[in-house]
Parts: C-alpha cells; sequence; structure tokens
C-alpha cells in the first residue's frame, strides 16, 4: 500500500523547542540525495563520521526515499501512542521472552545487566521483527493495533534497511571493500535480528529513573526518528553531549557488529536517554527506531580485508558472556546479547 509521502507534516514543530544553552554534539550532517548518488564528499563524511563520534544527521527531505521515510515516521509515531494507551495488563501479554528473543514488548522498569547504577529503566518499547511483518518467519503474535499496520511497517522497514545498506555501501567505497561486502552480511531476504521499536518514555518519572543506561548498539546500523530531546553520546573527550532532534533528519549510528567486522576501524558510539530538558521534560518522548542486525548466518568476525589474527573486543562486559577465540553466527550472538536486558 503506498504512503502519502507530500507534504510531510512534522511532529517536532508542536513541541517546545531544545534550550540553546545546554552542549550540542557536533555531529555531521550529511545528505540522503547525495549519499544516494555516492558522492564522493558525503561518503567520505559517512566515513569521519563513523570514525569519531559515531553518529550523524541524515537529511531526508531531499530525496524521494527520504521523504517517504519521514511520512511513515509520522504515522508510526501515531501507532505508538495508540499502542501504548493500552493497560499494562494488555501489553504483557505480548511480552518478550528476555534472553530468548528481542521482539514484542518491554515494560519500563527493566534493570540492564551492564549498568553499574543498577537503576531501573523508565523506557517501556514495542519490538516489532522485520521477519515477521514480511512473512520471513512465522510471526510471533502482536496486539492487533500492530498487526493492522503490517503494511506500513513493511514499507518502512524496506525503506530504513535501504538507507542503511546505502551507509554500508559509503563505507564499503571509503574503506577499498568489495561492492556489497557489508551489504551481504545484512541481508534484507534472510531471517535476521532487524527490527523497528517504538518507544515512549513518560514524562513523569520515579526519582532517580533514566530512559535507557549508558550502552553501544550491537547490529550495524541504526536509523533513530525522534521528536524530543533526551538521547545524549559520549563526546571525544569524555563527558554527554547532547543530540538534539532536527527537522526533517534522522539520526544514524552505527552498532558493534560494524567493529567486529572492520576490527575496531569504525566506532559504536556509547549514547544513553535521559529526561528531555527543559519544557520538552513535561511531554512524553516517543521514538521510532529501525535496527539493521546482521543476518542470523553471518559469521561475528573481521572480513579478510581487516583480518590480522587478532579482534578488537566489543560491548564492554559482553565479552565475559562469549568463549574467546569462538565465531558466533549473529543468530547465535544476538541470543547473547538479549540476555543483557536484564530482570
Amino acid at each position: 500500500m503506498p504512503h502519502s509521502t507530500s507534504p510531510v507534516s512534522s511532529s517536532l514543530s508542536s513541541l517546545p523547542p531544545f534550550p540553546t544553552t545546554l552542549p550540542h554534539a557536533p555531529i555531521a550532517r550529511i545528505s540522503s540525495a547525495a549519499l544516494l548518488s555516492a558522492s564522493p564528499a558525503a561518503s567520505a563524511a559517512v566515513l569521519a563520521a563513523a570514525q569519531t563520534y559515531g553518529f550523524f544527521y541524515l537529511d531526508l527531505r531531499d530525496s524521494d526515499v527520504g521523504r517517504t521515510l519521514l511520512s511513515e515516521s509520522e504515522q508510526l509515531l501515531s501507532l505508538a501512542k495508540r499502542s501504548f494507551d493500552a493497560s499494562l495488563e494488555e501489553k504483557n501479554a505480548f511480552h518478550l521472552h528476555k534472553g530468548v528473543s528481542l521482539f514484542g514488548y518491554k515494560a519500563a522498569g527493566t534493570v540492564k545487566q551492564t549498568d553499574l547504577t543498577q537503576r531501573p529503566d523508565s523506557t517501556e518499547f514495542w519490538n516489532v521483527g522485520k521477519d515477521h511483518m514480511l512473512d520471513v518467519v512465522p510471526s510471533r503474535p502482536y496486539p492487533d493495533v500492530i498487526t493492522r499496520e503490517k503494511p506500513l511497517f513493511a514499507d518502512f522497514m524496506r525503506g530504513a534497511h535501504g538507507m542503511g545498506m546505502v551507509v554500508c555501501a559509503a563505507l564499503e567505497r571509503e574503506m577499498g571493500l568489495g561492492q556489497g561486502e557489508l551489504e551481504g552480511l545484512n541481508r534484507f531476504d534472510m531471517p535476521s535480528g532487524d527490527h523497528v521499536r517504538l518507544t515512549r518514555k513518560k514524562a513523569v518519572q520515579d526519582e532517580g529513573a533514566v530512559g535507557l543506561p549508558s550502552h553501544t548498539d550491537f547490529g550495524s546500523v541504526t536509523v533513530l526518528f525522534n521528536w524530543l530531546g533526551g538521547l545524549q553520546i559520549e563526546g571525544r573527550t569524555g563527558g554527554w553531549e547532547w543530540v538534539v532532534p532536527v527537522e526533517g533528519h534522522a539520526v544514524v549510528n552505527l552498532g558493534d557488529a560494524m567493529v567486529t567486522f572492520t576490527n575496531g576501524r569504525l566506532k559504536s558510539a556509547k549514547h544513553r536517554v535521559v529526561p528531555a530538558p527543559g519544557e520538552q521534560g513535561r511531554h512524553d518522548r516517543y521514538s521510532v527506531v529501525y535496527f539493521v542486525r546482521p543476518h542470523n548466518d553471518a559469521l561475528m568476525k573481521p572480513l579478510p580485508k581487516f583480518d590480522d589474527g587478532t579482534q578488537v573486543k566489543v560491548a564492554g562486559k559482553f565479552q565475559k558472556q562469549v568463549d574467546e577465540g569462538k565465531v558466533y553466527s549473529a543468530g547465535e550472538w544476538m541470543v547473547r546479547r538479549a540476555a543483557q536486558l536484564g530482570n
């Protein structure tokens, strides 16, 4: 089913502005049209971002693909608001199976095993599997509010994954890799951990609650749409810097899988979610995220170009959960990372 692409209304304009006095992360802004046309300057900017902050803004206003993603993200935002309005009992009927699968509902109040503070998070989310929405594998149950919008999820997943592959193609060009080397590890048509995440962090929280504790993503490429502040990334000299929502832009970052594939040449940056600042903190914070993850049969090891007999460790404490020297498939690796969601 086609979705409207013009004009693209934005929920950002209806919210209070982000405070100008807070430190903004100086991450790059890169044109989607330039990336889609394989612009050498845009490709170089992606590599520079992937080796410094690990994050960049992707301007989606200047391409048809980008404008479609913006429109679909707004539709998914509306769906997210409806889905989270259900009672906790109704939502928990679709709870994910911790340590087994990431797909389904996660309530607020989770303690992440790798969080030193052991504070419960204050974010609830739905993880909706790409394989379920596109019939790659039999689907787990989801609530009707999600299953009724299966065509929207499928279209958004195709577009967001495709944009992730455009990022991979730029990195291939800049790093001297063969065409399709990274894309081949992240195939859309094979079973994988690819999914859309819809999140809500309520405006009123318990004292000391954190939205999401410091972490790195464990896939390949993350494409984020959010409308309120709260996301912070670790600065290059330490400390936390705000990633401010920008009209018509997605926020893109790399995950630990890309660090593994390139043996440390690329960066998976630490980030966290804290209460939105200023007047923004009076509003519930929603986000729509697409996670590109390696297909389940991909081997989690450096590509031949970067294989020098050693392997950079990723994900901090996660290393204690894997056998030294063992090469895991992405499917095995994701299950072990899922266990970090905690109790």
